[in-house]
């Protein structure tokens, strides 16, 4: 048996306190997911369709700076599309096209006759047959997966991908191995992704300060029905920083914004 391979984030985990300290126990399985993982990976199959034509009727939505790839020009864009959802959207439908292209020939089902151009009906189609097949896409043997990420996630590609990675139009380009348990989490962070472009995740402020305490990159400043809290913790060993510590704290964080080489 092995861990559930969403880890902490296993939906049947559990935890222990151990002199103030949590640790966190994924679920033991024979498979890739636990059983209630799996349940799981069904329902955000089920509603990624939804999302995505959620998605496409927000293309004119104005974008926020951080929300896709950088344009160079005049002050002013004109661009009629929010670029971001428009490159999510594009990576939602590459993923889960390829998966179901890969689930089609492992499990030899007959191949797609109608068009295979990227659009809500392939990816209704797409996730449809993973749903419907998802033993195999999960017990899927590592294969080669083309992926694409935005330029300023250059540091994000894997040291084993760095040498057939390649750059075109600000977007890098990799093959990478990817096996059924890859595939599940995958689909969950996709989905996970379009429901924070839709609004419906906390927004949570993760700091790159390291805690002072235990040194480890862990300060999260927790998004509740309020807002933001008005405190910062670290998820590691659980110091808190209020008041003049917090203070303290952010300014450090905004001296490290602005020099991120100084870290």
């Amino acid at each position: 048996m092995r861990e559930c391979a969403r880890g902490e984030h296993c939906a049947a985990r559990t935890t222990t306190v151990q002199d103030g300290r949590i640790t966190v126990h994924p679920a033991r399985t024979y498979r890739p997911f636990c059983d209630p993982d799996v349940a799981r990976l069904r329902s955000v199959l089920t509603d990624l369709p939804r999302r995505y034509a959620e998605l496409c009727a927000r293309l004119g939505e104005r974008s926020r700076p951080a929300d896709g790839p950088r344009v160079s020009g005049g002050g002013r864009s004109t661009i009629p599309l929010n670029l971001g959802h428009e490159a999510f959207l594009r990576e939602l439908a590459t993923i889960v096209l390829s998966w179901e292209e890969t689930v089609r020939t492992t499990a030899r089902l007959a191949p797609v006759t109608v068009s295979r151009h990227p659009g809500r009906a392939a990816v209704s189609r797409a996730c449809a047959t993973l749903r419907a097949h998802i033993e195999v896409l999960l017990s899927c043997p590592p294969t080669p997966m083309l992926r694409t990420l935005d330029l300023a996630r250059a540091e994000t590609v894997p040291d084993a991908e760095a040498d057939t990675a390649w750059v075109h139009a600000g977007w890098i380009g990799a093959v990478v191995e990817l096996d059924g348990a890859a595939a599940g989490i995958e689909l969950f962070n996709l989905h996970h992704r379009a429901l924070a472009r839709l609004g419906w995740t906390p927004q949570h402020h993760d700091l790159r300060t390291p805690c002072w305490d235990c040194d480890l990159p862990r300060l999260r400043r927790w998004d509740g029905t309020a807002g933001l809290s008005d405190h910062v913790e670290c998820r590691e060993c659980g110091s808190q920083y209020v008041g003049e510590r917090l203070r303290l704290l952010m300014a450090a964080e905004e001296q490290l914004a602005r020099n991120p080489k100084a870290s």
